[in-house]
């Protein structure tokens, strides 16, 4: 009997759970999308890319509202049940509010294991794979990404302006710049202009070229000849958008490693990410969200378990919920004040990481004494 009061309230709040999560989750989803619109479709991405690399984003945000969700999950649970009379079946059953509270905080480190795991390795995953997406994603160049009259510089290393537009696949007057004209010194840098161009291949990156010139560096030298017919490869550039991973989308083992060897003069290198002192506060505050910030849902917890210490008889009720409520919104704040705090120093990052488990046994104290009252 036992076991189903509890599995029922956990299944309660579960439910409850998920459904605000997928409610505020889709609400920041639609405002983040929003913001990425011109990022992406300037980029020369069409829609479907557009929404998919958008769904991609989403883990990141369960993972941001998680703690806030839970703990407004179990909030609204125990007043509920408060409510409907149905925490009496807990005592009639002679489970103490001690024992109640300690089966919470034992589903609760479940749900915060699963916070970190989370944040540790699905989020940084499906970044990663949302800026891969980006890249490998077959990008219609001219089509999307020309604006006719407009001088567009949005892929890496190339600058196009069309003068007009004849159709999805034609355009008179073409200007395109490779590189930087400011050390004649580099090579493969060059200018084409050409009166007619259009698309030849069905991936659309091969541009023809008819009619033109072809002004390009070397040595110190301007090298300019005239051309009638010249197949013009796109393939070779990528987004601007595509550069190395950013810190959320590494693993935590490899920010783990980067933040211990920058912070013992040690030396990590790796392909794809640049280890570097500048970056370390901005490595260690990824760390501190994905391993300490989860820390503080067993605290939410305690605070929302203090809801049992008075019934909704009793004339205080009301406060009580106020001031928890209250409680709950200082905490969460207090989690993302401390960020902003995140030093290099190993005895700091420790110092910090000890705030919520101290914490968590000040008010576990404190709590286990009043139900006993």
């Amino acid at each position: 009997m036992e076991k189903l009061i509890f599995r029922k309230l956990i299944i309660d709040i579960t439910l409850r759970a998920l459904i605000i999560t997928f409610s505020i989750g889709l609400i920041v989803w639609i405002i983040q999308a929003v913001n990425y619109l011109d990022f992406v479709i300037d980029d020369g991405h069409n829609f479907k890319i557009y929404f998919l690399f958008n769904l991609y984003n989403f883990p990141k945000i369960i993972h941001r509202i998680l703690p806030f969700v839970f703990a407004i999950s179990l909030f609204f649970e125990l007043i509920k049940y408060e409510k409907n009379n149905e925490l009496l079946i807990f005592w009639t059953n002679g489970i103490s509010k001690k024992k109640f509270i300690n089966n919470i905080i034992k589903f609760t480190f479940v749900v915060t294991l699963i916070q970190i795991l989370w944040g540790s390795y699905f989020a940084p995953y499906s970044q990663f794979k949302a800026r891969l997406f980006l890249k490998t994603s077959n990008m219609d160049f001219l089509p999307n990404l020309i604006k006719q009259g407009k001088f567009i510089d949005t892929v890496s290393g190339l600058t196009i302006f069309i003068n007009q537009k004849t159709d999805s696949n034609t355009f008179k007057n073409i200007y395109i710049q490779e590189g930087e004209f400011t050390n004649l010194s580099q090579s493969n840098n060059q200018i084409i202009f050409a009166k007619e161009g259009y698309l030849i291949d069905d991936n659309k990156k091969l541009f023809r070229l008819i009619d033109g010139k072809i002004i390009s560096t070397n040595n110190n030298k301007l090298i300019s000849f005239q051309f009638d017919k010249i197949d013009y490869d796109l393939s070779k550039f990528s987004s601007r958008s595509i550069k190395k991973p950013k810190i959320q989308e590494l693993s935590s083992l490899k920010l783990i490693k980067c933040s211990l060897s920058l912070m013992t003069n040690g030396n990590y290198t790796d392909d794809i990410f640049r280890c570097e002192i500048k970056r370390l506060k901005n490595i260690n505050q990824e760390l501190y969200k994905r391993f300490i910030k989860p820390i503080f849902i067993p605290l939410l917890t305690l605070l929302c378990c203090f809801l049992l210490t008075t019934s909704k008889e009793s004339d205080n009720y009301t406060y009580n919920i106020i001031k928890i409520f209250i409680f709950l919104f200082l905490i969460l704040v207090f989690s993302e004040v401390i960020l902003r705090y995140i030093e290099t120093s190993k005895i700091y990052i420790f110092l910090i990481s000890l705030v919520p488990i101290l914490f968590f046994s000040i008010i576990y104290s404190i709590l286990i004494k009043k139900v006993r009252i």
